[in-house]
């Protein structure tokens, strides 16, 4: 007799799919539009004055920053992809109650942080690359509440 996926877990793998899978779509469409972009897109941010405006400091920092990131960005779509489908995966093989979905979520959310915030070695881009991670580390704190229900190995 299949064993039935409890309610929390059925929930969490449900809404783990849905979003993955809408970034999924969105790191696709970003790596298309942006193809043979990215200098067009650093020449017109390097057009925009900011000498002598108000907060020019923060502005320089924000401008670098995104500099950092247009360099990086096809990489980082990549990686996204990968995350995204680890994640589905994972929720995939939670809702067959297998043991394997959940360290592969861990795994992916570790990619999900590590990669960009080595990549782009910049504390700003860190800061927001670890702030929105928060639900992903919040989902592997849940699918650890639900670690015992996981039966199978594999």
């Amino acid at each position: 007799m299949k064993k039935k996926v409890p309610e929390m877990l059925n929930v969490l793998t449900i809404m783990t799919i849905g979003w993955s899978f809408m970034m999924l779509i969105s790191s696709i469409v970003n790596a298309f539009v942006l193809s043979g972009r990215v200098d067009t897109i650093q020449e017109e941010i390097g057009k925009v004055d900011i000498k002598g405006k108000p907060g020019e400091p923060f502005l320089e920092v924000i401008f670098n920053t995104a500099d950092i990131v247009l360099e990086h960005a096809e990489f980082l779509n990549y990686n996204s992809m990968i995350v995204y489908v680890l994640s589905i995966v994972a929720a995939l093989f939670m809702r067959k109650l297998l043991k394997l979905g959940f360290w592969m979520y861990v795994m992916a959310t570790a990619i999900e942080i590590s990669v960009p915030v080595i990549v782009l070695d910049n504390k700003l881009a860190a800061g927001v690359v670890i702030l929105s991670s928060v639900f992903s580390v919040i989902f592997i704190i849940l699918y650890g509440v639900n670690y015992k229900q996981l039966t199978g190995k594999t």
